[in-house]
């Protein structure tokens, strides 16, 4: 299973680089719906993308929507920080003239919480990107590239698949559905029904997956050898049950690269050839079997590996 992924986030790059319009409007929803309590997870290079010299009326709107969604969590933030520092001013006074077990663990706990809470303030209140902002994990949103209408466009999905029709607890009893192995396309329901129907896909710089080592478990980040985007298909869906739109994502593996499985995992995601983008994407009236050459042609890869912190 992919556990994460760096995803290339800034959708005006990938505009760029492959031809691609930015859908604005489904982006506008996105954090507009956010705002409302829709519960999105975005990450900060997603939004930044957004902050950075707004241009149009739509634009303008985007970023509102951001810097408002900051403000009301840092507000929520700083009402928490002072019930937890009030905690912790209690839990110390009680110490100063008797231990007991309750004041000892608020104590503890506050102490915790008042640094972790810190260090979401200041998270949000800067526009800095650190070299993970861009990592995505399951049930988080990324930019895809996809085909309506002849025109390469790109929409925000979440990374894990709900398809259509299926209800918001599809989530957590199929919470692996973010990732789908190319052996499965015609055996699972789901994938079965969008393989060859709802094609799009990604950019990422390095993955990362979790591995057994002498018993127990630890997450290895994959590196391509060269400084390159990888090109990973996907399947889409879109599902209107529950409160929200779901437009959502899974990425698509196939049997790991040797340095790969010889570093302990069982699969890789698949890196496609940047000449096999509109075969791809490209999904009118095209039998399944004519997809072969994006998996039988994968973009060759040699991939480093170290233990992530």
């Amino acid at each position: 299973m992919c556990y994460s992924a760096m995803v290339t986030q800034n959708a005006k790059d990938l505009g760029l680089r492959y031809d691609a319009r930015i859908q604005s409007d489904l982006f506008e929803d996105l954090f507009r719906l956010r705002l409302e309590g829709s519960g999105a997870k975005v990450t900060k290079a997603m939004e930044q993308s957004f902050l950075d010299n707004p241009k149009t009326a739509q634009d303008k709107r985007i970023e509102r929507y951001i810097r408002q969604f900051r403000t009301e969590t840092a507000t929520k933030l700083q009402q928490d920080l002072f019930a937890q520092t009030k905690r912790l001013a209690d839990a110390e006074r009680t110490l100063l003239t008797k231990t007991t077990k309750k004041a000892q663990n608020d104590q503890r706990v506050a102490t915790d919480k008042i640094e972790n809470i810190k260090t979401k303030l200041k998270f949000l209140e800067s526009d800095e990107l650190s070299s993970t902002d861009a990592r995505i994990y399951p049930q988080q949103y990324a930019p895809l590239v996809l085909m309506q209408k002849g025109e390469r466009i790109i929409a925000p999905f979440r990374y894990l698949l709900r398809p259509a029709g299926e209800p918001v607890d599809f989530d957590r009893k199929y919470n692996g559905a973010y990732n789908m192995r190319r052996d499965s396309l015609d055996r699972v329901f789901w994938w079965k029904n969008l393989y060859g129907k709802h094609h799009a896909f990604m950019e990422i710089s390095a993955f990362w997956e979790n591995v057994e080592r002498k018993g127990k478990n630890a997450i290895l980040k994959f590196t391509p050898d060269g400084d390159y985007p990888l090109i990973v298909p996907c399947i889409y869906d879109f599902n209107t049950e529950g409160d929200h739109p779901l437009s959502s994502f899974a990425l698509l593996t196939d049997e790991p690269n040797p340095e790969v499985k010889a570093a302990g995992h069982d699969r890789t995601p698949v890196f496609m050839k940047e000449e096999n983008i509109d075969l791809w994407l490209k999904t009118d009236q095209k039998s399944k079997s004519a997809y072969e050459p994006v998996f039988e042609e994968k973009q060759k890869t040699f991939f480093k590996h170290e233990v992530a912190a």
